[in-house]
C-alpha cells in the first residue's frame, strides 16, 4: 500500500475552502485506490474515510500565536533567531510523523506568504527526505505584487523554491503559464496541470433535505435565484453580483422576486481582511435596499450535509446548487474557476466574468456568457434577463462527465504523478 501525504495549513471538514475542497476529494479518491493517505495540517482535520491517518501540527496553520509572531519580528528586522528556531522545530515535527511516506504532496505553502517558516521548513525539507516531493501550488502571492521590486528581499525569496527534485503542480494552464513567465529566480518553467472535478451524483438530484434548505432560506421556486459560490475576499468583487442584482430587480418588477446567494464565509487565512469586505458588502445591501434579495448563507452552507441528533444543521454546497437558476461569477481574479465546473455538473447557466482561467475553462467546452468587468452592471443584468436559460445548459453536463469528473482526473491525471 503506497503511503501518501498530503499537507496543507488546514484540513478538511472542519476547514472548508477551495483547497481544502481539493484536498478532501484527493483523500477519497486515492484512498479508494489502495493508498493510504497522511493528511498533515496546522488546523482543521476529521476526514472519516477508510485509510486516512490525520497528523496536526498547529505550527503549520497561520492562525498559530508563534506564527503570527515570527511574521510580526520578520516585518521589523527580517531574517532573525525566532523565525529559524520555528523552521527547526516545524520540520521536526513534521519528520517524526511523515519518514514512512513515498510521496509528499504540499498545496500552496510553497507559493503563499501565510507561515513563511513553513514554507522554509519544506523548501528544506525537499533534500533531507527521500519522498517523491509534489509542489501543488492553486495560487502565488508574486502575482499580486510588483515581483522586480522585492525579489531580493527576505521572506519572498523563500517562495517559489526550485528543486529539480520537485514536481510541480497548478490547476489550469493561465496559471501554468503565469508560472512560466515569473522572473527568474521565481519561474517555474515546467509545471504539469491538474484540473479541479466534481463529484457528478452531488449536482443531479433535488430531494426532501434540499427543499428544507430553501424553506431555512427564504425561498420559493417561483424566485429567480442567482448564485455566488465563492469566499468573501475582495478579489472575488461581489459588491458587482449586488449592482447587477438591484438592476435586476428593477427589470423584474413584481413578475418574480430575485434573490442573490452568497455561500462563502470570509476568506481564513486572511481573516481580517475577510471581515472587512464582509461588512462593507452589507452595508452596500442595505444602502441599495436589498435586505429581502441579497442572502448570505454561509453559517448554513459547507462543503458536505452535517447532521447533529438526526437533524440537519448545514448543507452542501451542490445543494445550493440544485437551488439555483443561475451561477454568477463576478471575480476579477482566479486560479481555476471551479463553480464553472460545477454550474455545468448540476447543469445551470453560469454567467462569468472575461478572465483568463474562465476563459479557459469555456474554450475547454464549458458553455457560459461572459462580461467584461468594465461592463455597465445594466447591460450584465439585461443580458441575464434576456439569456437566463439557453439549450448550452444541457451540453454543459456532458462535457463536464467527459472532461472534469473527479474519478477520471484521479485515473488520466494524479495517478500516473505519483507513480
Amino acid at each position: 500500500m503506497k503511503r501518501i501525504g498530503i499537507i496543507h495549513y488546514t484540513a478538511p471538514k472542519q476547514e472548508v475552502g477551495g483547497v481544502e475542497a481539493v484536498i478532501d476529494h484527493h483523500a477519497r479518491l486515492l484512498t479508494k485506490r489502495g493508498c493510504e493517505v497522511h493528511l498533515i495540517y496546522g488546523a482543521g482535520g476529521s476526514v472519516d474515510y477508510p485509510d486516512v491517518v490525520e497528523h496536526e501540527i498547529p505550527l503549520l496553520s497561520p492562525r498559530h500565536k508563534d506564527v503570527q509572531k515570527v511574521h510580526e519580528l520578520i516585518a521589523k528586522e527580517g531574517e532573525n533567531d525566532a523565525f529559524n528556531a520555528l523552521k527547526k522545530e516545524i520540520k521536526e515535527c513534521f519528520k517524526k510523523v511523515a519518514h514512512e511516506l513515498k510521496v509528499l504532496i504540499i498545496h500552496n505553502i510553497p507559493s503563499m506568504p501565510f507561515n513563511y517558516p513553513a514554507t522554509a521548513a519544506f523548501n528544506e525539507l525537499v533534500e533531507e527526505v527521500k519522498a517523491k516531493i509534489i509542489f501543488w501550488l492553486h495560487d502565488s502571492y508574486l502575482f499580486r505584487v510588483d515581483v522586480n521590486k522585492v525579489k531580493d528581499q527576505f521572506p519572498i525569496t523563500l517562495l517559489h523554491h526550485y528543486n529539480p527534485k520537485i514536481t510541480y503542480v497548478t490547476p489550469t494552464e493561465f496559471r501554468a503559464k503565469q508560472f512560466r513567465e515569473m522572473p527568474e529566480p521565481y519561474r517555474i518553467s515546467t509545471i504539469n496541470v491538474v484540473p479541479n472535478g466534481v463529484e457528478l451524483e452531488d449536482y443531479i438530484k433535488i430531494d426532501e433535505t434540499t427543499k428544507l434548505l430553501m424553506r431555512k432560506l427564504g425561498l420559493t421556486f417561483e424566485d429567480e435565484v442567482l448564485l455566488v459560490p465563492v469566499r468573501v475576499t475582495p478579489r472575488k468583487n461581489i459588491e458587482l453580483a449586488l449592482f447587477v442584482t438591484d438592476e435586476l430587480k428593477h427589470l423584474m418588477r413584481e413578475a418574480r422576486q430575485v434573490k442573490l446567494l452568497i455561500t462563502g464565509p470570509p476568506d481564513h487565512q486572511a481573516v481580517k481582511e475577510g471581515v472587512k469586505y464582509l461588512d462593507y458588502l452589507k452595508e452596500l445591501v442595505e444602502r441599495r435596499g436589498l435586505e429581502e434579495n441579497v442572502i448570505f448563507c454561509h453559517d448554513v452552507i459547507g462543503l458536505y450535509r452535517k447532521y447533529e441528533n438526526g437533524e440537519i444543521v448545514k448543507w452542501s454546497v451542490a445543494d445550493v446548487y440544485n437551488i439555483a437558476d443561475l451561477i454568477f461569477i463576478p471575480s476579477r481574479e482566479e486560479g481555476f474557476g471551479m463553480p464553472i465546473i460545477e454550474a455545468g455538473a448540476a447543469r445551470k447557466p453560469v454567467f462569468c466574468s472575461r478572465i483568463p482561467p474562465f476563459k479557459e475553462l469555456i474554450r475547454d467546452d464549458i458553455e457560459g456568457y461572459m462580461f467584461d468587468l468594465n461592463d455597465d452592471p445594466k447591460s450584465i443584468a439585461f443580458r441575464i434577463y434576456e439569456l437566463f436559460l439557453t439549450d448550452r445548459v444541457e451540453s454543459n453536463f456532458h462535457n463536464v462527465i467527459k472532461r472534469f469528473s473527479w474519478d477520471t482526473i484521479c485515473d488520466k491525471k494524479i495517478i500516473p504523478l505519483i507513480s
